[in-house]
């Protein structure tokens, strides 16, 4: 299977999410195909791995090349980020899923216990689905966002720590001519490309 999963995550052509545990020691096609994918120009990838990836730059929704990864904050957590469940070594990010195309008809997702890996192939019991229900694939990808976010704001957390920067939202424009927050969703690409992809 894991050949079809590679050839079908190759095949991306709008945008491919993915939440998949492991990924940083699990060699093979899987891994391999994300790497290209993610440098495709047009595509836009957003994943998440229980650990940092080598050789896999995950984005940022500001498009900054950072790593996103289940462990990235790991004490000064404000609630309610810091209920996650721990132990064994920290918190877990256990989910399997890849998500491709959710906003074209052939939208699709493969799931399940499956490790997207060679033991998971050949000698495990693990199950996989291939969901091909747009409604089912719209939720995954909701759920990759969600915990794509999540951790997103635990990276810009520990960084504003580190800067000795409080992290808030952004004030709207008060004088003429001053620069709103939100002028870069209409002048750097990768953010027209996420503002116009959830639209």
């Amino acid at each position: 299977m894991l050949d079809t999963i590679g050839k079908d995550i190759g095949g991306t052509t709008s945008c491919l999410f993915y939440s998949l545990a492991f990924l940083s020691i699990t060699p093979g096609i899987i891994k391999e195909t994300l790497k290209k994918v993610s440098k495709k120009p047009g595509i836009f990838v957003y994943g998440i791995a229980d650990k940092k990836v080598g050789g896999i730059d995950l984005q940022m929704p500001n498009g900054n090349i950072a790593p996103v990864f289940a462990a990235a904050l790991d004490k000064n957590i404000p609630a309610p980020f810091n209920k996650e469940p721990a132990g064994g070594g920290g918190n877990r990010m256990h989910h399997k899923f890849v998500v491709i195309d959710f906003d074209k008809p052939d939208a699709r997702v493969w799931l399940g216990s499956y490790n997207f890996s060679i033991p998971a192939d050949t000698k495990n019991g693990e199950n996989l689905l291939l969901i091909k229900d747009r409604r089912v694939v719209v939720s995954y990808t909701v759920e990759a966002l969600r915990i794509f976010d999540h951790y997103h704001f635990r990276v810009a957390q520990k960084e504003a720590k580190t800067a000795k920067k409080k992290l808030q939202l952004a004030k709207p424009p008060r004088k003429a001519g001053e620069k709103p927050w939100f002028a870069d969703d209409y002048s750097d690409k990768r953010k027209i490309r996420d503002r116009e992809l959830f639209a």
